[in-house]
């Protein structure tokens, strides 16, 4: 499931990666992928693309922090 796509209103890729946890593919932060283990802590880094001056859609942020704890 992606929570973001590239576009006009998102410069981030986020998914939930079938091998297991979170990915932000082609990172603009890090120049390649960053994974996790869990939807807080890709919440965590999405707010770091917002401070950085990214734009990554409220409801991916939203939607990763309603993920139950186990995702």
């Amino acid at each position: 499931m992606a929570y973001a796509r590239f576009g006009r209103d998102s410069d981030v890729y986020v998914y939930e990666d079938t091998r297991g946890g979170f990915t932000c593919e082609r990172c603009p932060s890090v120049g390649q992928q960053f994974r996790c283990a869990t939807a807080v802590e890709m919440a965590t880094h999405l707010r770091q693309h917002r401070a950085k001056g990214d734009v990554v859609p409220e409801d991916a942020i939203v939607e990763l922090e309603s993920e139950p704890p186990s995702r």
